[in-house]
């Protein structure tokens, strides 16, 4: 998506995205001298408005908050390929799993 329609559809100032890119809080592809925003990058932005301007979160807040939500997306998305993997493992090895995995709960 092209910067204008971006701003419009964020529904923030050009100044004020911005101050997010350089902030790293944004990072929209770069293609040629402007940048290309994804359906990922509005959703950021309306998140980092919410928190902002809803929840009353500063700027030293903003990026620490970002970056857990960042790790729960890498977390969520290792959990699913690890489930694909098992699930595709024939049912000894799946039953072998799950008792391994009962077993080390003990363990906390």
């Amino acid at each position: 998506m092209e910067i204008r329609e971006f701003l419009v559809q964020a529904r923030v100032e050009s100044q004020v995205l911005e101050a997010w890119i350089e902030a790293g809080w944004l990072l929209p592809r770069r293609g040629g001298d402007a940048p290309h925003f994804s359906e990922v990058d509005l959703a950021r932005c309306h998140l980092i408005r919410d928190l902002k301007h809803d929840l009353g979160v500063n700027d030293e807040g903003i990026p620490v908050i970002l970056d857990l939500i960042d790790q729960m997306h890498g977390l969520r998305r290792t959990l699913r390929t690890l489930l694909s993997t098992i699930d595709a493992q024939s049912d000894a090895t799946r039953r072998r799993l799950l008792a391994d995995i009962s077993a080390n709960r003990g363990d906390r």
